[in-house]
């Protein structure tokens, strides 16, 4: 009777090794069940940060921009849920704030699997008379072969930071400028991107 039970218990032990194994493997480990605590492991596994987020975009019910700051750079580091947790998706290294440009920026896209993916173009406004960004943008249908151009604005908030970001769903971005408006709507700052 006790060999069998012992039998019993080893058999058991090899059950639960086995399941941290595939644990480990498959990456279900990973993540964390809060995006704010993806994020914090975001910026832990680059060594950049604590930053301060100055504010939470929710882009769909599946992933969250934390745009923050810290020391003189910025960021815009994008979480994904995924496989019942929420997990690192880019964006967490720093750019720097260029205090000497009206406006520092950056973009990022990234390929997620079916969806297509997610076009971030993100900044920092150092200039206090710029309120508005504008954005010009051509997207191009990759199904249907066609163009479209427009304009994005945001107005700069008190963390001095926008954000423009799209699910690409079979398109491609081509950014063509940024501007910097000011409380008339007069161009401060342009920068040809193409």
């Amino acid at each position: 009777m006790k060999i069998s039970r012992l039998g019993g218990v080893l058999e058991w032990c090899a059950v639960l090794i086995l399941f941290i194994i595939l644990l480990w493997v498959s990456g279900l480990d990973r993540g964390s069940f809060t995006a704010q605590g993806a994020h914090e492991l975001s910026e832990r596994s680059y060594h950049y940060g604590p930053s301060k987020v100055v504010r939470k975009v929710q882009v769909d019910q599946d992933t969250v921009v934390f745009l923050g700051t810290y020391k003189q750079w910025f960021s815009a580091d994008t979480v994904t849920w995924s496989h019942f947790k929420w997990h690192p998706s880019g964006g967490v290294a720093g750019v720097p704030k260029n205090p000497e440009t009206p406006l520092a920026y950056s973009w990022d896209m990234k390929s997620t699997g079916s969806d297509g993916g997610l076009a971030k173009f993100y900044g920092y406004v150092n200039d206090p008379d710029i309120v508005t960004v504008e954005l010009d943008v051509v997207m191009e249908d990759r199904g249907s072969n066609t163009a479209t151009s427009g304009s994005e604005r945001q107005r700069i908030s008190d963390d001095r930071m926008f954000l423009f970001v799209w699910k690409t769903e079979g398109r491609d971005f081509s950014w063509q400028s940024i501007k910097g408006l000011d409380r008339e709507g007069k161009v401060r700052y342009e920068h040809k991107l193409q």
